[in-house]
């Protein structure tokens, strides 16, 4: 939080913006308290996500150019396989050879287990 008197661009493209707490009580941040009705400058970052209720932006809160993530998301073939040489108990596992289940299971209880996993 900082208060400046003078209104020098070079400190106002810092990344910090305008805030305004609403709320109700008293909020400590960077060692100051700071009450309700006042306002400061903070960056987006230094508010924490639990005191966005009580704070509110009096700017547009800046985007940062953080490159997108590409989640490579693969869907896990389940399949079918006989718990020993039994013809009633059956186990699901999936693409890795991993057992998902615990206990063996029935087969339609199995292809049940399957289908809900697909979605």
């Amino acid at each position: 939080m900082e208060r400046i008197k003078n209104t020098n661009p070079e400190q106002l493209n810092d990344g910090k913006i305008y805030w305004k707490k609403i709320g109700g009580g008293s909020l400590r941040l960077f060692g100051k308290i700071i009450k309700s009705g006042e306002t400061f400058r903070a960056g987006k970052d230094a508010i924490p996500k639990a005191f966005r209720d009580v704070v509110i932006p009096l700017e547009d809160i800046p985007e940062t150019n953080v490159p997108e993530q590409i989640l490579d998301i693969t869907k896990s073939a389940y399949k079918l396989q006989k718990r020993g040489k039994s013809e009633l108990w059956w186990d699901v596992v999936d693409s890795e050879g991993k057992t998902i289940n615990e206990k063996a299971m029935k087969r339609e209880i199995a292809e049940k287990l399957i289908s809900d996993l697909s979605k």
